[in-house]
């Protein structure tokens, strides 16, 4: 079969440069590469303030952004002043505070601003999206102080900027206006960032993350509240379990002796459980006499009946009598709880024999949330030299209740 009228290719004449050429296109590239390595910088250090009088500081920052923070804040006329806050992981348990917003607010103080700070803190639990989460924190707080104007600054340092304007843009949406400050990074030249491995690394992270957050991340704003809420909840009682074992662990202040005291380790508790913190209905009655408590020694120290609380824990229907302390009326710190001792069906089995206490504030309405995770032992629970209230007989709870603190060791 002839195929000679049939072509399969054919010739096409090609230009390329010559060696003037290429050195023209190597110089445009290094041209625009140049403009675009120094432009990256600018991009990400976003510079665009509004009028507000409301300033949000991020508490990450280093101190010499802060100092300059607060000389902005006064020659601006700022009136008021929010520090964001992520936990503390390193050296938590020595620092004197837990978070970097606690951290930045001595700071604050120390460059002489003694106003009112408000404090938008996430709680540990939460260990991603903490920029998106310091925002919601913030919008919680403009949410809890409905007459502030809807505005604000955030001061932010280098290239976390636009993705920290970002953040806040999606957890406040469009009703508020928002602005950014961004302080000069010190720590590295912005005309040359590339040059130094903590810009390089510095830059490079933030143009890569602020772009995946400007085109992919679109967060649930209820699911983060729920999940602040919640984390908020737990580092309540694990903050409060954790001062209680410093306590107890300290040489000078510690209710322990010292034998006892070199014998401590820890102090047991359930894993805090939601099941046990229940709505309870609460009947104010101080009609009885004042009574002296029974102990576990000759000491009867003066309390009167205050109420009665009714709940539900797993469809059981419970009571419990509430008592006030006489001796801690008009005491500051105690004089607004109330005294709750009681024995479950965990006691021996768990948890101490002669039952646990639990501390409620005075109740302004006939309904309260009462919490077993919070729930303690008597100083009875660990020593036998202590002198301590006994569970009245009508405290006996007909339930299980795993939460709390559990036995101290045999006792």
């Amino acid at each position: 079969m002839a195929t000679r009228g049939v072509k399969l290719f054919k010739r096409k004449m090609c230009v390329k440069p010559t060696i003037w050429g290429w050195l023209v296109i190597i110089a445009v590239i290094l041209l625009v590469g140049r403009a675009s390595l120094t432009g990256i910088v600018k991009f990400l250090s976003l510079n665009d303030p509004v009028e507000s009088k409301t300033m949000v500081l991020e508490g990450w920052v280093p101190t010499y952004a802060v100092k300059d923070a607060m000389k902005y804040f006064r020659d601006n006329e700022y009136e008021r002043l929010i520090i964001t806050g992520i936990p503390i992981v390193n050296y938590e348990f020595i620092a004197p505070y837990k978070n970097t917003a606690e951290a930045t607010l001595l700071a604050v103080r120390y460059y002489g601003y003694n106003d009112t700070v408000y404090l938008a803190e996430i709680p540990t639990t939460v260990l991603v999206d903490r920029t998106y989460n310091t925002a919601v924190e913030t919008k919680l707080l403009f949410d809890s102080n409905p007459d502030w104007p809807k505005s604000m600054n955030i001061y932010s340092v280098g290239v976390h900027a636009r993705r920290t304007y970002t953040m806040f843009r999606n957890a406040f949406g469009n009703t508020y206006n928002i602005g950014v400050l961004s302080q000069r990074d010190r720590t590295f030249d912005p005309m040359s960032w590339w040059k130094s491995s903590k810009g390089f690394r510095n830059v490079s992270n933030e143009f890569i993350a602020t772009l995946y957050v400007m085109a992919f991340f679109h967060p649930n704003l209820k699911d983060a509240i729920n999940k602040i809420n919640y984390g908020n909840y737990l580092d309540k009682i694990y903050y409060e379990r954790q001062d209680k074992h410093v306590l107890f662990s300290d040489s000078v202040d510690s209710p322990f002796n010292d034998k006892e005291r070199s014998e401590f380790r820890s102090f047991s508790y359930f894993d805090p459980d939601t099941s046990y913190r229940v709505k309870a209905h609460f009947t104010v009655d101080t009609s009885s006499p004042i009574f002296n408590m029974p102990t576990n020694t000759e000491r009867a120290p003066e309390y009167r009946i205050y109420g009665n609380l009714e709940f539900t824990i797993n469809d059981t229907l419970c009571s419990l009598t509430v008592y006030q302390n006489m001796a801690f009326i008009n005491n500051k710190e105690y004089g607004n709880l109330l005294f709750v001792p009681f024995t479950d069906k965990s006691n021996s089995a768990t948890t101490y024999a002669a039952g646990r206490y639990l501390d409620i504030p005075i109740p302004d309405k006939d309904t309260i949330i009462i919490d077993f995770n919070n729930t303690y032992n008597p100083y009875c629970a660990y020593s036998e030299r202590w002198s301590c209230p006994l569970v009245p007989f009508d405290n006996n709870l007909d339930v299980n209740i795993k939460a709390g603190e559990k036995r101290y060791k045999n006792h």
